[in-house]
């Protein structure tokens, strides 16, 4: 039978001890449960879908010398060169590389002449091969052909009559509704841009955007000075392809600096923030949940040693190792059970305030009581070998004057 009673009364003699064991237990709580959820939030952020084929895709960027470049042929010529090379499934063109932080966006209406509210979405200027090149999944409509593109010079305003946009956004505009030939229009504009397809997902430029999934494409071509390209391989063929691109496109045409660069190395800049702080709540989780061990450990061990003519003379009258172990297990659940109370309630409190002023997501009952159970479980851990320690103690010791 558990003596409550001999655990209650030293803990109130400690109780000063007790206490702190118990807030700090709490305050670990805390932390550690706020800490879990955003760990949480961020790798399924980071291992969300992107809709796009990234470990087998390449981009290309070329820099032309000459100011009067005829890019618009350049680039016809290039991806003419890059669609017959082995090992290519497509190539395509594109004004910024999708996962890299860098791109352009602006507000779309579903009525004309609409300046207020609206849609952001991240929009890219492509050829109809750009789907097949990224591995998008065209769940609606139709894809751009070439009767669709346009060619502009790089700051000349075009009408752009036909666009593709993600199921995103088409939910937005068009809930529960088929958008195909429906309108889109620029902000204040009442020229009409009609949905001719619809992407399943495209994650667009920016990982932390808010609006991450907005995506329109337009057909269309700029005759700038530089252009961008995106080549998608067969699967385990992108290093191999890597390796001539830059000769081919040079050999073509020597006039340009060309740059070559897996799509994979854009993602993983774009998502090192959100690596770097998984890492570094999850080393902070670790090292308090240590530092609260080592506590409980040490002050386990000193009521151990204060105690060892008492538990001398419980083994003397019959109490088995079992019996003084489970003791002192059971006296640090009662000290862990209190902080674990004080700590949930801490946790929730600032969990409120971190959604409401950090957009932080939010502590909900399933990982607040998981992390309650793994804090639970260290505090045990902890005194475990110290509870063994003292069954260990002899009988013998009750006859010493301590």
């Amino acid at each position: 039978m558990l003596e409550l009673k001999p655990m209650l009364s030293a803990l109130w003699r400690n109780k000063v001890s007790a206490l702190l064991i118990a807030l700090q237990l709490g305050l670990t709580l805390a932390i550690i449960s706020n800490t879990a959820i955003i760990i949480q939030d961020r790798v399924e952020k980071i291992n969300r879908p992107t809709g796009i084929d990234v470990d087998n895709i390449i981009t290309i960027g070329f820099m032309a010398i000459p100011k009067d470049y005829d890019t618009i042929g350049a680039v016809r010529a290039d991806l003419g060169i890059l669609r017959q090379l082995p090992n290519v499934v497509d190539a395509s063109i594109t004004q910024q590389i999708p996962l890299s932080q860098s791109g352009s966006s602006s507000v779309y209406h579903n009525k004309a002449n609409q300046e207020i509210g609206g849609e952001g979405a991240n929009y890219y200027q492509v050829d109809p091969h750009f789907i097949n090149t990224l591995n998008l999944k065209l769940v609606a409509g139709r894809n751009f052909t070439e009767a669709d593109m346009q060619a502009s010079n790089s700051h000349e305003a075009t009408k752009k009559p036909v666009v593709i946009i993600t199921q995103q956004l088409a939910d937005k505009f068009y809930p529960n509704q088929d958008p195909i030939g429906r309108p889109i229009f620029s902000g204040g504009s009442s020229e009409p841009m009609e949905i001719v397809g619809v992407v399943e997902r495209h994650l667009g430029a920016w990982v932390g955007w808010s609006k991450a999934g907005n995506v329109m494409f337009y057909p269309e071509i700029k005759n700038r000075r530089y252009a961008k390209y995106i080549v998608r391989t067969e699967p385990g063929k992108r290093d191999e392809v890597m390796k001539v691109l830059a000769d081919k496109l040079s050999e073509r045409d020597p006039q340009r600096v060309i740059s070559v660069e897996p799509l994979s190395k854009y993602v993983k800049r774009s998502y090192a923030i959100d690596n770097m702080m998984v890492k570094v709540l999850s080393i902070v989780a670790a090292m308090l949940s240590f530092i609260v061990a080592l506590g409980i450990v040490g002050l386990t061990i000193f009521w151990i040693n204060q105690r060892a003519k008492q538990i001398g003379v419980r083994r003397a009258l019959g109490a088995t190792r079992t019996n003084i172990s489970r003791y002192f297990l059971i006296e640090n659940g009662m000290i862990a059970s209190l902080g674990i109370a004080v700590g949930s309630a801490t946790a929730l409190i600032a969990n409120q305030y971190m959604v409401r002023d950090y957009s932080q997501p939010t502590l909900t009952i399933v990982p607040l009581v998981i992390c309650a159970l793994l804090v639970l479980l260290v505090s045990l851990v902890a005194a475990l070998a110290p509870a063994l320690r003292a069954a260990n103690i002899s009988p013998a010791t009750a006859t010493r004057s301590i």
